[in-house]
């Protein structure tokens, strides 16, 4: 008995070898029947990965956006008018223009706004010319 069930696993086996196990599913190619296992039925057609563009010029891009990164954040924007764009990392000012040799000479030149306030600027002026006045022994 025990020698039957030993020829009979053996076929098995062998069967298995010899024959592919048939694949069903969007996971093989060229499969004729759809995940539902219906024959016929056709499966969803793959998607394929958006495409991304690529920024004009990147080494020029990338040697800007690392010279003025302690300032600004320099990013660009696909689809844009003024592609290039440059955030303030203090003031949260915002810069974009459509050149990138144009964006890096604007953050060259860059000059923060003065740290005083435009209310108190006159009383700072009026103290200032008022002590300049002042003779210098009083």
């Amino acid at each position: 008995m025990r020698f039957f069930s030993l020829l009979a696993l053996a076929s098995v086996l062998l069967v298995a070898a010899v024959m592919p196990a048939r694949r069903v599913g969007r996971h093989c190619a060229g499969a004729p029947e759809a995940v539902s296992g219906v024959p016929g039925a056709q499966s969803a057609p793959m998607r394929q990965a958006r495409v991304v563009p690529r920024i004009p010029d990147y080494p020029r891009f990338a040697e800007v956006a690392e010279s003025h990164s302690a300032l600004w954040e320099v990013t660009y924007r696909y689809g844009e008018a003024a592609p290039y764009s440059a955030r303030n990392r203090v003031t949260a000012h915002v810069l974009a223009v459509s050149d990138v040799e144009l964006l890096d000479h604007c953050l060259h030149v860059y000059e923060p706004p003065s740290p005083l306030r435009a209310y108190t600027a006159p009383r700072v002026r009026a103290y200032a010319q008022a002590s300049a006045q002042c003779p210098p022994g009083r």
